[in-house]
């Protein structure tokens, strides 16, 4: 299955997610390129909508290769990756300071704060354009958790066959594909989200 672009991949999840009539929800997507999919579905759905800052940590000597995830607090490390890589400790703890500044400088470019998200009780539902090593989401995922919501779905259009449930409640996946290599190659566009796409989306203080 092919998206024309993340609007349209927006669409079809909010049509899914329509016939479950969530009740007490809110959308919570991932800054970028989820922003554009979670607005669709907000829309759709009528419910609140609030960006998340995630950082990859990047693996040494591979920047675009993550080895894990973090999100204010909470750390994922994708462990099979790591040990792959040979990559001990301590060369761990660098590549999480590389990735701590880089998730403190969205704060600071996107005005995000912890108390942004109340969202006890709440019906989460989180938000992006696609799955690849699900290192984003799986850090997401235990920030949300720790807020105490009552549910946490998962709805992306695109993942890999072979990806399993780190824990979400539930998850909507609109096309899994056991020859998936990128995000990109299941959108006919896909442009990267500037930061006045996101200002316009969103009024953050």
């Amino acid at each position: 299955m092919i998206f024309k672009d993340r609007k349209e991949a927006g669409e079809k999840l909010a049509k899914v997610l329509l016939k479950k009539k969530l009740k007490s929800s809110v959308v919570i997507s991932l800054l970028r390129g989820g922003i554009i999919v979670g607005q669709e579905v907000s829309k759709k759905l009528k419910i609140p909508h609030l960006p998340l800052a995630v950082a990859k940590i990047p693996a040494p000597s591979q920047s675009e290769l993550a080895i894990g995830a973090l999100c204010f607090d909470f750390t994922y490390l994708d462990p099979k990756l790591i040990n792959s890589l040979n990559i001990d400790r301590e060369t761990s703890k660098k590549q999480i300071l590389i990735a701590k500044e880089k998730f403190r400088s969205y704060l600071k470019r996107f005005g995000l704060k912890k108390s942004n998200y109340r969202l006890k009780n709440k019906v989460v539902i989180l938000v992006d354009d696609g799955v690849a090593t699900g290192s984003t989401v799986k850090a997401a995922l235990l920030f949300v958790k720790s807020l105490k919501p009552h549910k946490i779905i998962l709805a992306t259009p695109i993942a890999p066959d072979d990806f399993e449930n780190p824990g979400f409640d539930e998850v909507v996946i609109i096309h899994r594909d056991p020859s998936f290599s990128s995000v990109s190659q299941f959108y006919k566009e896909f442009p990267q989200i500037k930061d006045d796409e996101v200002g316009k989306i969103f009024s953050l203080k």
